[in-house]
C-alpha cells in the first residue's frame, strides 16, 4: 500500500470524524429497528444494495472529476473485504458473548491502527496518539460496563472484528492519498454489495415496505457517514483523528436513552468525558 500523504488539518479532520461518528451511530440505531424480526444477512444485503444505488445516482448526477476510473481497484476491493469480514465477525461475537463485551472488544480498532501503520507504513505514531487512544478506550469501558472478558471463541472473534476494522481504516488512509472520496465510496458500496450477496441462496427474503423504511435509513446514514469518515482521513493523518470515532459510542448511548430508556449513569457520563479528553489529546501536535 502507498504511504499516506494526506492533509494535516487536524482540526478540520476532527470535525469531519465527529460528524461521521454521529451519522454512523444514527445508522446503528436504525439497524436496531431494521433487524427486529429479520435475518441479519438479509438486512446487510439490502442495506449495501441501497447504498450502491445511492452512490451510483450520486456519481451520475454530480459527475465528479475523474469519475470511477482508477488504478487502485485491488485496494478498493481489499477495503470492502476487511469491512465486510469485520461486520460478519462482529455479528458472530454478538451471538456468542455478552453485548457489552462484544462492543468493547470490537471498539479496539483505533488501538490497532497505530500498530498496523507501523508494520505496513513504518510510521511510528507519537506519544499523544498512544496515550489518547488508551484514555478514550478506558472511557468506552466505562460507558458499556462489560462483564468479565475471557478468552473464548466469541472474544477472539470480536478482537478479529476490531483488527478487520483497523485494517479497513488503514486502506482508507492509503487510498485517501490519491483517490477522491466519492470514488472510494462508489467502489466500497459496489464490492460490499457483491460480498453481501454471497449468502443469498440460503438467506433470500424480500422485505415489506414497512421493513424497507428502517433499512433505507441505515443505508443513508451509513453511506454518508462513511463518506465523511473517508474525508476525515483525507484532511488529516488517520492515527490522529480515528480516536474521535469513539464518539459514535457516546452518541449511541444518547440514542439508547432516548429510544429505549436505557439509563445514562454517572459512570457513562465519566466515560464520555474520557472519550472526548483522550481523543482531544490524540490530536495534539507532535
Amino acid at each position: 500500500m502507498t504511504t499516506p500523504l494526506t492533509g494535516n488539518d487536524i482540526a478540520h479532520g476532527t470535525r469531519l470524524m465527529i460528524f461521521a461518528a454521529l451519522l454512523l451511530a444514527s445508522g446503528a440505531t436504525s439497524a436496531r429497528f431494521a433487524t427486529e424480526g429479520m435475518n441479519v444477512f438479509v438486512v446487510v444485503f439490502w442495506t449495501n444494495l441501497i447504498m450502491f444505488i445511492m452512490m451510483s445516482g450520486y456519481m451520475l448526477v454530480t459527475k465528479p472529476t475523474g469519475g470511477v476510473k482508477t488504478d487502485k481497484l485491488p485496494l478498493h476491493f481489499l477495503r470492502s473485504v476487511f469491512t465486510y469480514g469485520a461486520l460478519v465477525a462482529y455479528f458472530y461475537a454478538l451471538a456468542q458473548i455478552p453485548f457489552a463485551n462484544a462492543v468493547v472488544l470490537q471498539s479496539m480498532g483505533p488501538v490497532f491502527l497505530p500498530i498496523l501503520a507501523f508494520l505496513v507504513f513504518r510510521r511510528l505514531s507519537d506519544r499523544f496518539v498512544w496515550l489518547g487512544v488508551a484514555i478514550s478506550f478506558a472511557g468506552v469501558i466505562l460507558i458499556v460496563r462489560p462483564d468479565r472478558i475471557g478468552i473464548s471463541q466469541g472474544e477472539v472473534t470480536a478482537l478479529l472484528a476490531a483488527v478487520g476494522g483497523a485494517a479497513a481504516a488503514l486502506v482508507i488512509w492509503s487510498l485517501s492519498s490519491t483517490e477522491p472520496v466519492a470514488r472510494q465510496m462508489f467502489y466500497f458500496s459496489f464490492f460490499a454489495c457483491l460480498l453481501s450477496a454471497l449468502p443469498l441462496p440460503w438467506t433470500w427474503y424480500l422485505p415489506t415496505l414497512a421493513q424497507l423504511t428502517p433499512i433505507i435509513a441505515v443505508a443513508a446514514f451509513t453511506i454518508v457517514g462513511q463518506f465523511y469518515y473517508a474525508k476525515a482521513f483525507s484532511a488529516a493523518p488517520g492515527d490522529k483523528v480515528i480516536t474521535w470515532s469513539y464518539m459514535a459510542i457516546v452518541f449511541a448511548a444518547v440514542y439508547g436513552f432516548v429510544f429505549w430508556d436505557e439509563p445514562v449513569v454517572i459512570l457513562s457520563a465519566l466515560g464520555a468525558g474520557l472519550v472526548v479528553g483522550g481523543a482531544h489529546l490524540a490530536t495534539r501536535a507532535r
